[in-house]
């Protein structure tokens, strides 16, 4: 039997600052989108404890906040593992692109969007190992969101589709940025 504040949580519907859940979604869907609205709300204030305590001390954070100073140094070792989001993605890895899908951040269209539009690698510019490894992980994380019911089957399926369809524009791209680095620099 669940205790009193499981109870209410499942029966009562979330907030609309909390989660963008109706009434009539299933308790299960509220506590999923609640549990990973919970996740990326860390991430986003670990990436902003970072960003200040580059112009303020410790202890002025931890007097800014209500909190202590070792409290804010123990954050900062956290949030100093953390990556940034590339430009124009809501977070620093495809999972974590599915969590804000999930915790009511973006709309399909913009999950998709993003997804697809994830760069195949972020290692080196000449294809070698850590390319083929960050082209593997992104896969990765976007079967594990799959699994883990971030996301649909039909979203994934999506995301494939459009990738198709942007890959010629992408190698396109890339190809001139080659054919302009080899004027430059010469071939290797």
């Amino acid at each position: 039997m669940p205790n009193r504040e499981e109870a209410t949580v499942a029966e009562s519907p979330p907030s609309s600052s909390t989660s963008r859940a109706t009434s009539g979604d299933p308790p299960l869907v509220v506590l999923r989108r609640l549990r990973h609205r919970h996740i990326v709300d860390r991430l986003d204030y670990l990436r902003g404890l970072r960003r200040l305590a580059s112009g303020m001390t410790q202890a002025d954070l931890a007097r800014a906040l209500g909190l202590t100073q070792p409290s804010i140094s123990s954050a900062l070792k956290s949030a100093a593992k953390i990556a940034d989001p590339p430009a124009g993605f809501s977070g620093a890895s495809v999972y974590e692109i599915a969590q804000r899908f999930t915790a009511g951040e973006l709309s399909r269209d913009e999950l998709i969007d993003q997804l697809s539009r994830w760069p195949e690698s972020s290692g080196s510019e000449h294809g070698g190992r850590m390319a083929v490894d960050s082209h593997v992980e992104s896969l990765h994380e976007l079967g594990k969101a799959l699994e883990d019911g971030l996301l649909d089957e039909a979203a994934y399926q999506a995301v494939f589709v459009r990738r198709k369809e942007l890959r010629p524009a992408v190698q396109g791209a890339a190809g001139r940025q080659r054919r302009e680095h080899l004027e430059l620099t010469g071939p290797d």
